[in-house]
């Protein structure tokens, strides 16, 4: 039920887009009907309904900032019912968060979840790709062995906010493209190299599409 409610808001949104304000959106690539571990560049409101909308296996958890755990209509309650990870994004993880994104890894790692998440945190000014936070990633990429798949997403960083969706929306081109599958790393020690690969080939990939 949670997934199907997810992806009606995902779907809903973007067709909205579409219809009321002619965005196009171009996709290459696809992602599974399986579990997976999905790393997404962030650059607007947008990323999250273009996210959900991708996945097709089982829903995805994606770790939110705890400020919008509540006092945000239709977001907070959807992110709580979903049991989303909040976090605060301090350097170091609470005893709570660091419970929360362990057992989101390990239900990653049985199959039963998939995970997307936005690994800078925050959107750029220019929506080029910014250095990663990387303790969420490095709590699911030990415990869950399951394939990761990149998604690079370009044309709305005009869009960051929700009030630049009401003005900036219209005639958007949303270009995306999936990588990967790419195999988890084989101990926890290279898995901090894996990270940087992971930044380099999303860093080229949104070059590329930005010169074609």
């Amino acid at each position: 039920m949670v997934r199907a409610w997810l992806r009606f808001h995902a779907t809903a949104t973007l067709r909205m887009a579409r219809a009321l304000a002619g965005v196009r959106l171009t996709i290459n690539g696809s992602l599974p009907a399986e579990s997976c571990i999905v790393v997404m560049n962030h650059q607007s409101v947008l990323d999250i309904p273009l996210g959900l909308f991708l996945v097709r296996g089982p829903y995805p958890f994606i770790p939110t900032r705890d400020r919008y755990r509540r006092g945000i209509p239709g977001i907070s309650p959807l992110s709580r019912l979903a049991r989303f990870p909040f976090l605060s994004q301090r350097r170091t993880l609470s005893r709570p968060e660091l419970a929360s994104l362990t057992e989101a890894a390990d239900q990653v790692a049985r199959g039963e979840q998939s995970l997307l998440i936005f690994p800078e945190g925050h959107r750029t000014d220019d929506g080029r790709i910014g250095r990663f936070m990387r303790n969420g990633l490095r709590i699911t990429l030990a415990r869950a062995s399951r394939p990761i798949y990149c998604v690079v997403a370009d044309g709305m960083s005009h869009i960051r906010t929700f009030a630049d969706s009401f003005v900036r929306f219209a005639d958007t081109h949303i270009r995306a493209v999936v990588l990967g599958p790419f195999d988890p790393p084989p101990d926890e020690a290279q898995v901090d190299a894996f990270i940087d690969m992971l930044h380099q080939r999303m860093t080229a990939a949104l070059d590329e599409m930005r010169q074609s």
